[in-house]
Order: C-alpha cells, then sequence, then structure tokens
C-alpha cells in the first residue's frame, strides 16, 4: 500500500485520531497525570506542528540559499520580424534554440574544451645512470 495514499485517506485520519484519544485515556491513569493536561499538552502539540506545515507549505520558512533557475535565457536575436534565434541555459547544459512561426528547431551547443585540461605532451625523464666506479659496474 501507498504511505502517502494511506496517511491522505480520511479512514486513516479518523482511525489515527481514535488511536490517539485511546491513548490518552489509557496514559492518564497510568502515568500518574490527569487526562486533561494531558489532552492539552498534545493538543498544543499537534497545533504548532500544523502551523509549522502550513507555514513550510506556504513558503514562509526562509530557505539557506535561493535556488538557480532552471531555464536561463542567456541571449536573443531577431533574424526577421517573425523569427528568431536564442542561446537557452537549462540545468547547466546550453541549447541553439532557432524559432518562427510555424517551427522551432533545438541544438545543444559543444562544451567549450578546458585551456588546461589535456596534455599536449608527456614530459620524459631521462634514463638513470648505472653506477659505476673507475669503469666497473657495482652490483653481482
Amino acid at each position: 500500500m501507498n504511505a502517502q495514499r494511506f496517511v491522505h485517506s480520511p479512514r486513516s485520519r479518523l482511525l489515527l485520531a481514535g488511536a490517539l484519544v485511546l491513548g490518552l485515556a489509557v496514559m492518564g491513569p497510568v502515568a500518574g497525570v490527569s487526562t486533561t493536561v494531558a489532552a492539552r499538552w498534545l493538543l498544543g502539540v499537534v497545533a504548532l506542528a500544523a502551523l509549522g506545515w502550513w507555514l513550510h507549505r506556504r513558503g514562509a520558512v526562509v530557505r539557506g540559499e535561493p535556488t538557480a533557475p532552471r531555464l536561463n535565457i542567456v541571449s536573443r536575436a531577431g533574424l526577421s520580424q517573425r523569427c528568431g534565434v536564442a542561446l537557452v541555459e537549462v540545468d547547466g547544459r546550453s541549447y541553439l534554440v532557432a524559432f518562427g512561426d510555424a517551427f522551432a528547431e533545438i541544438r545543444e551547443t559543444p562544451a567549450p574544451a578546458p585551456e588546461f585540461g589535456h596534455v599536449l605532451a608527456q614530459a620524459r625523464r631521462p634514463m638513470p645512470r648505472s653506477r659505476t666506479i673507475r669503469g666497473r659496474r657495482e652490483g653481482p
């Protein structure tokens, strides 16, 4: 069963509310706390949680950093009264869009080559010299 569907159905909400009321009724005499005090505390906590959820859904909660727009028109030029070209950036990738009254064509622009990213030639190291003492090699 889908968890999202279960939480939002009226039947599940009614079952959850009934279980909470039953829990309050059992908790009062067992814990030595009056049922009225426990119900007031629970009602306050639920009200604060609902208020926080509502503010979050409205977008009143300030987030750490603003997100960049997913679609950004970098440049746009008109070729004629009914045709144009635009350079569009979507999720960090660039596209060239040619558009008119009855057509639109989209082409992905190639990524710019990194200036220092590739190696032109690998450096050569000189061959190590063997140790020689008076013209003789050391070793076995």
